[in-house]
């Protein structure tokens, strides 16, 4: 089966959408960058920690060639953009499967071609959610269990997860500005190896 490269996945993300090149590859062969997604509040979506406006866009881009995805952590996603199943502990958010990060080899016997996952990254957050502060490494562990050798784990977070090298390897890291007064924000993207 074939694979894209980086380089190909850039080549796609600059010709479906009009932006500044912004991202590039680094001599390390890994795509790094800084993303500015502005003030745009045209988001289906009034979840609280939503992903901004342009976000699923963006990484669809990057991945056009992903066709079995999950979206962890889902809170509300727009599947017009970017289709896949989702997965939540709130069951007001609608998720195909009502159920806990932790444990997502229980729920999935399916391996994915793309996790997109964004947890939440305080306790505060955790308190406009309803749920507890996540284990980030036994989330990442789950993560490994269920996704396709040469898949890809898409983690939007403020700290990098406790990753084991033989398992995954970062194939990027974008920095991602909203506007002022929002957090910034790193989108790490893991290859199971």
């Amino acid at each position: 089966m074939y694979r894209m490269n980086q380089t190909e996945r850039l080549e796609n993300y600059y010709n479906v959408l009009d932006f500044p090149q912004s991202v590039f590859v680094g001599e390390d062969g890994r795509l790094t960058g800084t993303w500015v997604m502005g003030n745009n509040y045209r988001v289906k979506s009034s979840y609280y920690g939503g992903y901004p406006y342009g976000y699923l866009k963006r990484i669809k881009a990057l991945f056009p060639d992903k066709k079995n995805i999950l979206h962890l952590f889902s809170g509300q996603v727009d599947k017009e953009i970017f289709d896949g199943k989702t997965i939540d502990i709130n069951p007001k958010n609608n998720p195909d499967i009502v159920g806990d990060a932790h444990k997502l080899s229980e729920y999935f016997k399916e391996e994915f071609d793309l996790i997109l996952a964004d947890p939440p990254y305080s306790i505060e957050d955790c308190d406009h959610y309803g749920t507890s502060m996540v284990k980030r490494n036994i989330i990442l562990k789950e993560c490994i269990k269920i996704l396709k050798k040469g898949g890809h784990v898409v983690w939007l977070d403020q700290v990098l997860p406790m990753y084991r090298k033989n398992e995954l390897k970062v194939i990027g890291y974008i920095g991602m500005v909203k506007s002022t007064n929002h957090r910034f924000r790193v989108i790490t993207i893991f290859e199971k190896v």
